[in-house]
């Protein structure tokens, strides 16, 4: 059975500087990756083939962006990606996994906008509560109202 996930990528920090989400975001469809926290909540129920919607967080953010599928189960993260990654907090990401079938949206899909549609949004106005994890289940119903609103 396929699963469908909100994967969330906030604002990096260095010592000197802040990259903003969406350019994480970018440099990890580019080189087809996403790095993952092994003690995430629900790591270990991610697999190949996975649906994935793209959210961003923070200030500048609250906007699903795109979408992917999951291209190969979460294993340890290759030093080749580790050069990639820069700034806290995928710089102490352990594992990554493939994407593949990648689309960012031409106009990202805020959540305000469909928030009393979706169903794992339980408390309407307290709905920035359900995005403070970095991997979220959805249901198959609310993958699709979210994919439908974005492409349509």
């Amino acid at each position: 059975m396929v699963n469908q996930w909100i994967f969330v990528v906030i604002d990096h920090r260095t010592d000197d500087k802040v990259i903003k989400a969406i350019e994480v975001l970018k440099d990890r469809v580019k080189e087809k990756f996403w790095s993952l926290n092994k003690n995430a909540g629900n790591f270990n129920r991610i697999k190949k083939s996975d649906k994935v919607i793209f959210y961003i967080g923070g200030r500048d953010g609250q906007k699903f962006v795109g979408r992917c599928t999951i291209a190969s189960e979460p294993c340890p993260i290759t030093l080749e990606q580790k050069k990639q990654i820069i700034g806290y907090p995928s710089s102490l990401f352990s594992h990554s996994l493939g994407l593949k079938d990648i689309k960012l949206w031409k106009e990202p899909l805020p959540v305000i906008d469909l928030k009393e549609e979706l169903a794992f949004i339980k408390d309407k106005d307290l709905w920035r509560k359900y995005f403070r994890r970095s991997i979220i289940p959805l249901s198959e119903k609310d993958y699709n109202v979210i994919v439908s609103k974005a492409e349509r």
